[in-house]
């Protein structure tokens, strides 16, 4: 038989963190769990922490899987080989860097099986250094409410963190995470998967607690991979909804997301050669949301859309200077 969950783990460069995380994975109340494990050619000693935390767990051990990558190939296809390695009726991904409260996957498969829910969401605690703040997924009834609020990234963390998810969802060919997209393919799969789910619930605990400490994240540093990724996810929800004859319903909802997008990319990026590459992108909507913005977000995209590079570059110096002062 097919055990009833699969927790997936992608691991690269979470030394400091992964002890903490495989501690609360091995503890878990629930005991029919597989474990995959993916190492992205992780250049540290996070495999080595995690076998030496294996070792305190002899009973979790049979139902543990640790795949090495000889390359980096980035999140996504780190999630796309723990999928296709999994067997569990149901999944969830948790982060290395991050790490669940023990009793997490026994509330959400119990609920799961009671209600038969494709999709179970719980809300989550951000972890910061001198602070915790609590986000609170919005899901109700209408599940095509859902899917409106998770497109216009409003209400639903759009990871897939937090959430329990029947496995047929993730064997669907349009759920797959494509060649390339290590950044935002979780809501790739998850918009896709709101769209396809029949019943999807919501249980109202805080279990999952997402680490914003690691430096190493692939969300910290914006680098030309991040723009390229954002066209290349936008471009392929356009198609995806245009596929399923949705694209004029959803077009102008998803046009402040899409500006939201690249304000922070542009705000967050170092690199000036970037903001030059790239300016043009969106350029043709992001007037109609601009006032919607953040005011930093606002005056880097100004600066941005006139041409202002080097005062964008200054206006970015500045920001990194006084978050620094508020660290």
């Amino acid at each position: 038989m097919n055990p009833k969950v699969s927790i997936l783990v992608p691991i690269y460069k979470t030394s400091t963190f992964i002890e903490k995380c495989a501690h609360s994975l091995f503890g878990q109340t629930f005991s029919d769990i597989e474990y995959i494990f993916v190492d992205d050619a992780s250049p540290d000693d996070s495999i080595d922490k995690l076998l030496n935390v294996i070792l305190k767990f002899p009973d979790r051990k049979k139902n543990i899987q640790i795949i090495r990558h000889k390359v980096n190939k980035g999140a996504g296809a780190a999630k796309k080989k723990a999928i296709e390695s999994s067997t569990g009726d149901y999944i969830t991904f948790v982060d290395s860097d991050d790490f669940i409260e023990l009793n997490m996957i026994e509330v959400l498969y119990n609920r799961a099986i009671e209600d038969d829910a494709d999709i179970v969401v719980a809300d989550l605690l951000n972890e910061y250094e001198n602070r915790t703040t609590k986000y609170y997924n919005t899901i109700v009834a209408d599940k095509w409410i859902n899917f409106i609020n998770l497109l216009s990234q409003n209400k639903i963390s759009n990871t897939l963190s937090s959430k329990l998810i029947r496995r047929t969802l993730y064997t669907l060919p349009e759920c797959c995470v494509p060649s390339g997209l290590n950044y935002m393919e979780d809501g790739y799969v998850l918009i896709r998967m709101f769209y396809f789910a029949k019943h999807i619930v919501k249980i109202d605990q805080n279990f999952y607690h997402y680490v914003h400490s690691n430096e190493n994240s692939i969300t910290k540093s914006k680098i030309k991979m991040h723009f390229e990724n954002v066209i290349q996810f936008w471009n392929s929800l356009d198609d995806f909804l245009k596929t399923n004859n949705e694209f004029e319903k959803y077009k102008q909802l998803i046009e402040l997301p899409k500006t939201q997008t690249k304000a922070r990319l542009m705000t967050d990026t170092h690199s000036s050669e970037l903001r030059k590459e790239f300016y043009d992108m969106f350029r043709d909507i992001e007037m109609k949301y601009i006032f919607q913005l953040r005011k930093g977000e606002i005056i880097m995209l100004l600066l941005v859309r006139y041409k202002l590079f080097w005062l964008a570059q200054l206006f970015h110096n500045l920001l990194v200077y006084k978050n620094k002062k508020k660290i």
